[in-house]
């Protein structure tokens, strides 16, 4: 195999992998002493529209901000988190028949239906109340599944990944 050629194979594992994997993005004021913050509370967002999903939603912050160390409080806290969730529907295709049929093994093949798929997107703020400004944001977008368990368990392992690296260190 030429060496060019697994170049093309590897990159393209590379972005099949990187198409299922849910999209993080996380952004935070650089000025901030995140030291100094040690509880938090929740403030209004959207929540999602389904109640039950709504729980998981915060239950994994929640988990995750204990994780951290912080404490939630419901009277003036240091940290007031909102979230928002939407869903939106993307057109995809039928990974199964990629390097099938008459399209080779880089682009997809005739064979290949283009589909409908719900993609969910969960955006996390953090508020610093005292200063009236936002200190930190979070993104996490995925596709959403239609098995409340494989369901339950992104959101999870979604909010570990969001959190994976906060507090910011300076």
């Amino acid at each position: 195999m030429t060496q060019q050629r697994t170049r093309w194979i590897a990159a393209l594992g590379l972005m099949l992998l990187c198409a299922c994997a849910s999209n993080i993005v996380v952004d935070y004021d650089k000025n901030t002493d995140f030291s100094r913050y040690r509880t938090y509370g929740w403030g209004q967002g959207m929540p999602a529209k389904n109640p039950n999903l709504d729980r998981q939603i915060m239950g994994a912050i929640d988990e995750q901000m204990a994780r951290k160390g912080f404490t939630k409080t419901e009277g003036d806290p240091d940290l007031v988190v909102t979230y928002h969730a939407a869903t939106h529907e993307e057109i995809d295709y039928n990974e199964a028949s990629y390097g099938s049929g008459y399209g080779s093994s880089i682009s997809p093949s005739a064979a290949e239906v283009p589909m409908k798929v719900n993609v969910g997107t969960v955006v996390v703020d953090m508020y610093d109340p005292k200063a009236k400004r936002k200190v930190w944001h979070g993104v996490g977008s995925d596709l959403v599944m239609d098995d409340p368990t494989k369901t339950s368990a992104e959101i999870r392992n979604g909010a570990v990944r969001m959190f994976e690296k906060f507090p910011p260190r300076q």
